[in-house]
């Protein structure tokens, strides 16, 4: 009887045990419905706007846009399109951003992504508004948010959502009261409504038979008009939907002599205010096409995927206007300047050639003495980047004193022309690496390294440096990397180089990665004696899986950086989209090479230089040049050029800083030479022609 006992109460016990699990499990259910409930699916409003800039919208009446100005975020989209900026191409150009899916800006073939993504994520999307002219009818903005098929959920887009008004140019207007009553009646039912404005861009159309003053009236008008609707919406609508105000072209107020970068304004009341900073970019205040279009799909689906590539950091909009001032006028400076410099130094080593066989010796005195001055323009650059000289007098003479500085210091410091040389070669690769591992600020503001009006991507290191960097480095250090007692170290010494190069928070440049594990593949193999040759190898070959499998583990699948990228491609295996980045690298460096015939100058002239160098090294005589520090150095760097030029999708940008170096080291070997012996044994070949004819 007591043990029946027993067991019928430890029975109890446990029935009771397995309700209150059951109650505890009904409760959590209940508890993340009710979470579920209290936190709906996040909604956004996205407004388009175009001719227009944050000054237009800081300094009229417009109480919204002027709240969004200082208490949302602000930034800068740099949006590269073929040709002239237009709006149509703009929205081409965001529908095919892959919105962190796969892919990399900077080829817009395919539309539809990012409406393709929404689709796929179950979210409804609404296009509201057009800009139609009489002549045709303009919807473009409807491609940002459309699927590959073309489509939208809803679409309200005829003349319903206009209104007549005989003073307004073609006499009629977009019903913004109409417009914000749809996107009210809307909302419940989709996540993501994008409103065309549309009256921005009629007015455009109209401005070449109205006055200036007119057309100012007008555009003030308009955004007043669309700052009431703004604020109306803000005020009905949930505060955790958000209102994105895009402008599709920048403002046209000054014929179009402005920076092409898009203003972007985002109203999220939980969020901090600032600027939209993007580690893409690294630069405050400035995001690329591929940041806005992952920026949108987190707030329509509430993911925070893109989150750690962008994000907001103190700052006005005031200093985002002034800093893209800043960089409309770098790109002047920077076209003339490099127009000038290449133009010069072509002329001066073509005249190289002929300077042996005169008798000008203060000509070639002084050719000797400018020709290596030019090599190290891309330091000069580099060293004046933090003062962002504006002034054309100023930045001339600052650029003539320091290359010309330069040169005597290291002639001074060093016994011959070539130690010189070699010096300055050392400290440009020494500073460009110190540079990059502090985050690579020079190279950014430098006037040589990438344009934030041109650039789609942003690298730590840019093109046009990698190839000052490679050049530099090769050339200068080779011959002691090969030689010198330390040359055991050769290997995990490059190995860092190349891994920082690599790193998404370094150089962040794949391809330059790749071309400098060749130039080390090419160094370590003439280490003597063999088995010190080996063990470097082995040496730079650990370290470099180290680097990559520390990289891989920490960023996980899905990074953003083309080293992320390449290394998931490798792990899935996808062989043909490996194949088609190739095929698309190649297709970009034939663009840039049939851009000027400088391009086709400076490949042929490689070819031919490369041809020649090889062949020397294999034919006896020369042996001098071919004992010197230089010869291994030279004949590394042009090797590592070739590879450079297949890989980089801007290989000939690589390529043509890399060549100037061995090319001037090269002239300066020809110069060199007994002027008046060659002088003699031209004169002498022609006496004896004259001879020759006489008899």
């Amino acid at each position: 009887m007591i043990m029946d006992k027993g067991e019928k109460r430890w029975r109890m016990i446990r029935i009771r045990r397995y309700c209150c699990f059951l109650l505890l499990l009904l409760w959590l259910l209940l508890g993340t419905a009710g979470v579920a409930k209290a936190n709906p699916d996040p909604k956004l409003v996205l407004v388009v706007l175009t001719r227009v800039d944050f000054t237009d919208l800081g300094r009229g009446d417009y109480p919204y846009f002027q709240r969004l100005l200082a208490q949302g975020q602000v930034g800068l989209v740099s949006i590269r399109v073929p040709g002239r900026l237009t709006p149509e191409k703009v929205y081409q150009a965001i529908s095919a951003t892959p919105s962190g899916l796969t892919g990399s800006q900077g080829s817009h073939q395919e539309t539809g992504l990012l409406g393709s993504a929404l689709r796929r994520a179950g979210k409804g999307t609404v296009f509201l508004g057009n800009a139609d002219l009489p002549w045709k009818p303009k919807r473009g903005a409807k491609t940002m948010i459309s699927d590959d098929y073309g489509a939208v959920g809803r679409e309200v887009s005829d003349q319903s959502i206009l209104r007549v008004d005989p003073e307004f140019p073609f006499g009629y207007a977009t019903d913004y009261q109409k417009i914000g009553a749809l996107v009210l009646d809307a909302l419940p039912a989709s996540d993501l409504i994008l409103v065309e404005t549309g009256d921005l861009e009629r007015l455009e159309g109209y401005r070449g038979i109205m006055t200036e003053e007119r057309w100012r009236f007008w555009r003030s008008e308009i955004l007043t008009r669309i700052d009431h609707m703004l604020g109306q919406l803000r005020a009905a609508v949930p505060p955790e939907t958000g209102i994105v105000v895009f402008v599709a072209t920048p403002s046209s107020a000054d014929a179009g002599n402005v920076p092409p970068f898009l203003p972007l304004l985002i109203d999220q009341q939980q969020e901090e205010s600032g600027l939209l900073t993007s580690s893409a970019t690294r630069e405050q205040g400035l995001i690329t096409g591929v940041d806005l279009g992952t920026l949108l799909m987190d707030l329509v689906t509430g993911k925070q995927e893109g989150m750690e590539q962008i994000r907001t950091t103190p700052g006005t909009w005031q200093d985002l206007q002034h800093k893209s001032t800043y960089w409309w006028i770098n790109l002047q400076q920077r076209t003339v300047i490099l127009r000038i410099y290449i133009y010069l130094l072509l002329c001066l080593l073509l005249i190289t050639l002929f300077l042996p066989f005169t008798s000008w010796r203060r000509l070639t005195a002084l050719t000797r003495e400018v020709l290596p001055t030019l090599a190290f323009l891309p330091l000069t650059l580099l060293l004046l980047a933090p003062f962002k000289i504006t002034s054309w007098p100023a930045l001339t003479g600052l650029i003539i004193l320091g290359v010309g500085g330069q040169w005597a210091l290291a002639r001074w410091l060093f016994p011959t022309r070539l130690l010189a040389y070699r010096g300055l070669l050392c400290s440009t690769a020494l500073i460009i690496l110190g540079d990059l591992l502090l985050g690579s600020k020079l190279m950014l503001a430098s006037l040589f390294g990438p344009s934030r009006v041109l650039g789609l991507r942003f690298y730590g290191l840019g093109n046009e440096y990698l190839g000052v960097l490679l050049g530099t480095l090769l050339l200068g250090t080779a011959d002691a990397l090969i030689q010198s007692p330390g040359r055991k170290w050769t290997g995990m010494l490059l190995g860092v180089v190349v891994l920082l190069i690599f790193s998404p928070s370094g150089g962040a440049n794949f391809g330059g990665g790749v071309a400098l594990a060749y130039g080390t593949w090419l160094i370590c193999r003439r280490i003597k004696p063999r088995k010190v040759a080996k063990v470097n190898c082995l040496l730079f070959a650990l370290c470099l899986l180290a680097g990559l499998g520390f990289q891989l583990l920490k960023s996980g699948q899905g990074g953003r950086s083309h080293l992320d990228q390449a290394l998931d491609l490798l792990r899935l295996g996808a062989w043909d989209l490996v194949l088609a980045i190739a095929v698309r690298k190649v297709q970009m460096n034939l663009g840039l090479i049939k851009y000027s015939p400088l391009g086709y100058l400076l490949l042929f002239g490689f070819i031919l230089f490369i041809i020649g160098l090889n062949r020397v090294e294999r034919v006896a005589g020369c042996d001098q040049h071919k004992a010197g520090w230089y010869w291994t150095g030279m004949m590394i760097t042009v090797n590592t050029g070739l590879l450079a030029l297949l890989v980089n999708d801007s290989g000939i940008v690589v390529l043509a800083p890399m060549v100037i170096y061995p090319l001037i080291l090269l002239a300066e070997l020809w110069m060199a030479q007994e002027r008046k012996g060659l002088y003699a044994r031209l004169a002498q070949a022609g006496r004896r022609c004259m001879a020759n004819a006489k008899n």
